[in-house]
Parts: C-alpha cells; structure tokens; sequence
C-alpha cells in the first residue's frame, strides 16, 4: 500500500522535472546487478511492444541501433538473413 496520497497534482513541467530527478536519484541508489536487472526486463518489454507494433523488422532495428555488433553476433547463431543496405520503412 502506499505511503503517500496525492493532495494536489503538480504542472506538466514541475511533474517532467520531478520525474527526471527521481529517476536519476533512484538510479543513483542502484548498484550494478541492480541496474542490469533492471534493464534486462524492462527492455524485454520495450521489445514485446515493438513487436506488437511493428513486427519483428522493428525489433530487429531497435537491436541494431542499440548495439549492433551484438545484434549481429546473434544474428548469425540463428542463420538471420540480413540485408546490409535496408532503409528500413
């Protein structure tokens, strides 16, 4: 349950702000393992939406932008035919 119950809402800017801060705050408190966990799964998810979205050419372009040389890596353990001039859509 929460600790806290909102009494008023804040601007758009001011919540933007205070998102930012604490976000930047939390992660601060992380340690590694932490924050490696916590990307691995949130960014499963960002995956699985953009595969709802877009199918599984736009996951295969959000890996490539993240990090290609990875996402090549793997590509080939699982014989991915890649064409190397797409534009993409």
């Amino acid at each position: 349950m929460n600790k806290y119950q909102m009494v008023t809402e804040l601007s758009s800017k001011d919540y933007v702000a205070f998102a930012r801060r604490w976000v930047n705050e939390a992660a601060e408190n992380m340690d590694t393992k932490q924050l490696r966990k916590f990307f691995i799964d949130s960014y499963h998810e960002i995956l699985e939406e953009k595969l709802q979205d877009t199918g599984q050419q736009g996951v295969f372009e959000e890996m490539e932008a993240w990090d290609s040389d990875t996402f090549e890596s793997v590509a080939k353990d699982y014989n991915l035919k890649l064409e190397d001039n797409w534009e993409g859509y």
